[in-house]
């Protein structure tokens, strides 16, 4: 009996010696709390950003003179004289070239003779009449003669007059297409003068966005030559659309006082077809799709929120956000997979190799080419 109960003493103290030690180790410690829903998403983010906004179309078009004149003679005629230089700056009025007049001059001389020959015998046939020495019948010859010898007069003088070509206009005259000498015939261009202080830039837009242009627009006009700029602005729309081709012309007036850019030179411009001083501006990568429209992150207290927005004019690398954004919020650009529900915990991440993103362009463009079935010189931008 005393063995038995000597056995079970050293058991019972073998278990309690085997729990202490379980117990230091740490064996029946509360098991750690499990954490409740996922883990944070590591994401990439950027900021709603309120800036100037157009929506642009790129055009191409053709700079033209103001005025533009070919000088050609409305007689026949051999060049005695020519009084321009090429490229020279005239006056409007001033006396460019000179034909051979010499023939002309005669006949005016003759013409003159007669019509004064002519008014002294109408005088005194008027004379005789008041006296009855004539009849009535003779002194309306007299007068018939003499009107008929002063028209012969007026058209020699408007034939000799023709003879000589002057610029209609103040401008610059272009290089000259005869020498002295050389016979012209009536309509043959002897020079050309341009009146390039303004000139006009003529483009045409596809039909489809007829509603939209208007005058007034402002247009940036980059030159082909790529070395300059220029600002133009809309002053006439045409009356009536290109029934071949669908376009409907436009003409904007440029300011070439300098007179840098010439006429006939060939500009890509852009169009803004509507502008906005303050609109809100997201990165496109912030876009998620789904079947109601559109919807972006944003991070609101380190957690995702789901938030629909409404999108305007859709630029480079941007979009303009209507409704559901403000100035200042912080939208997921990168990670949107990782996001499994709203309210998620968000661990934000630079963006590799920088800590910003780029804003892109303040402009959306249309490509007026594309839109003609041309090869696009621009991302065509749409309006949602």
């Amino acid at each position: 009996m005393k063995h038995r109960l000597r056995w079970v003493l050293v058991a019972v103290l073998v278990l309690v010696v085997a729990g202490l030690g379980a117990w230091r180790l740490g064996w029946f410690a509360p098991p750690a709390p499990q954490s409740k829903g996922p883990p944070p998403a590591p994401v990439e983010v950027a900021t709603v950003v309120e800036q100037s906004i157009a929506d642009t179309l790129s055009v191409t078009g053709e700079f033209k003179s103001r005025q533009s004149v070919d000088l050609r003679p409305e007689v026949a005629g051999r060049i005695a004289e020519i009084h321009f230089k090429d490229g020279q700056s005239v006056d409007k009025g001033q006396l460019l070239v000179s034909l051979d007049d010499r023939l002309l001059k005669a006949e005016l001389a003759q013409a003159k003779a007669e019509a004064e020959l002519a008014a002294s015998n109408y005088n005194r046939a008027q004379d005789l009449f008041a006296k009855k020495f004539i009849s009535a019948r003779a002194l309306d010859e007299s007068k018939a003669a003499a009107e008929v010898a002063a028209a012969k007069r007026d058209l020699s003088q408007a034939r000799l007059d023709r003879m000589v070509l002057t610029a209609p206009f103040a401008g610059r005259v272009g290089l000259r297409q005869h020498s002295v000498g050389d016979f012209v015939k009536d309509g043959d261009t002897v020079a050309i003068v341009e009146d390039s202080s303004r000139l006009m830039f003529d483009f045409r837009v596809p039909e489809r966005f007829m509603s939209q242009v208007r005058p007034g627009q402002r247009l940036q006009i980059e030159l082909l030559d790529q070395t300059r700029s220029v600002q133009a602005q809309v002053e006439a729309v045409d009356a009536r659309i290109d029934a071949e081709g669908r376009f409907i012309a436009l003409r904007a007036m440029v300011d070439n006082s300098k007179g840098q850019i010439k006429p006939g030179l060939f500009g890509r411009a852009k169009l803004n077809l509507v502008e906005r001083d303050k609109a809100l501006v997201v990165s496109e990568e912030a876009l998620v799709g789904e079947r109601s429209g559109f919807f972006v992150w944003r991070v609101k207290d380190g957690k995702a929120e789901k938030v629909p927005v409404q999108l305007g004019i859709r630029l480079e690398k941007t979009v303009e956000v209507l409704k559901g954004l403000s100035a200042g919020d912080q939208v997921v650009i990168a990670g949107q997979l990782k996001i499994r529900a709203p309210g998620q915990a968000l661990r934000i991440v630079p963006p590799p190799g920088s800590g910003n993103k780029p804003a892109g362009s303040k402009t959306g463009e249309k490509s007026a080419d594309k839109a003609a079935g041309a090869s696009p010189v621009s991302k065509d931008a749409k309006s949602q």
